[in-house]
């Protein structure tokens, strides 16, 4: 572990942290997968896929892949410091934020409030699929996911029943 490691991963997280709107981490799967992958090298495909399985089925709140991921890149300062980084200025957006709608909200404020709907809606369409492509190799593994995607959009079931189903075909297919 270096310190130009430390401050990497304190400046793309304390920058990232910015744009996690909506739909908080997951919505930005696709450009950490991108920065931390793709573009420092600092974990491959599988090891990235691995930290998120972890992050989503552990108890908790949903960031919990960016402490892991410094762990894995720094040890416990890359941890505590990329939490720290990424968890700092939205609080103090959303310390400001709040103070500003409780005294003065508008029509103004709730039409942009409105517009980040969309935005939010495709970013999570982008996490779904890097994941997808990042993790599913064989054809079959990608139409399962395409198809757990589609009843989703088709039906209104709980989550639960569509990763178990996935699950059982991911054993059938071995």
């Amino acid at each position: 572990m270096n310190a130009q490691t430390l401050l990497s991963l304190v400046l793309r997280f304390g920058t990232l942290s910015f744009f996690a709107v909506g739909g908080g981490i997951s919505i930005l799967i696709p450009q950490i997968h991108h920065e931390v992958v793709q573009q420092y090298g600092w974990l491959d495909d599988r090891s990235f896929a691995e930290l998120l399985a972890v992050s989503q089925a552990a108890p908790g709140p949903n960031f919990l892949l960016v402490p892991l991921i410094g762990w894995r890149v720094a040890g416990w300062p890359g941890a505590c410091l990329t939490l720290a980084a990424f968890l700092l200025g939205p609080f103090v957006i959303t310390s400001i934020a709040a103070h500003v709608l409780h005294n003065h909200d508008s029509p103004v404020l709730a039409r942009f409030r409105r517009a980040f709907r969309p935005v939010t809606s495709g970013l999570w369409i982008a996490s779904g699929l890097v994941i997808a492509f990042a993790i599913d190799r064989r054809p079959v593994e990608l139409i399962a996911s395409l198809g757990v995607f589609g009843l989703s959009l088709a039906f209104d079931l709980n989550p639960v029943w569509l990763l178990l189903g996935a699950g059982a075909l991911g054993a059938i297919i071995g």
